[in-house]
């Protein structure tokens, strides 16, 4: 009996995503993708997983990370924002309570 082990194919899309790398990247590899098992015809791109692998374009012991969604950065962003800007608030409190550049002067 003969096991054929199966191999993950992804569409030129989901192979982008996956190693973070550019369609123009793919595009430009092509040759080598193909050469490595990657079929190329009209219904798209059918790309194994090993041709990743055997790029260094895909670490298969390192699980992908999750990416993260357009609201979970925009909230990353603003928290990073928030955050300047209480530390820019507590400079601008100690600058007006030592009468430094924004306090009143002598004598006037």
């Amino acid at each position: 009996m003969n096991t054929v082990e199966e191999t993950k194919m992804y569409s030129l899309q989901n192979a982008s995503e996956v190693t973070g790398c550019s369609l123009g990247r793919f595009r430009y590899n092509k040759d080598k993708l193909v050469a490595l098992g990657t079929i190329v015809d009209d219904n798209g791109w059918s790309i194994p997983e090993t041709a990743l692998v055997e790029l260094g374009w895909l670490n298969p012991s390192k699980p992908a990370a999750p990416k993260k969604t357009k609201l979970e950065l925009a909230q990353e962003e603003v928290k990073t924002l928030r955050a300047e800007n209480a530390a820019l608030r507590v400079q601008l409190d100690e600058a007006t309570s030592r009468r430094g550049l924004f306090g009143k002067r002598k004598g006037k």
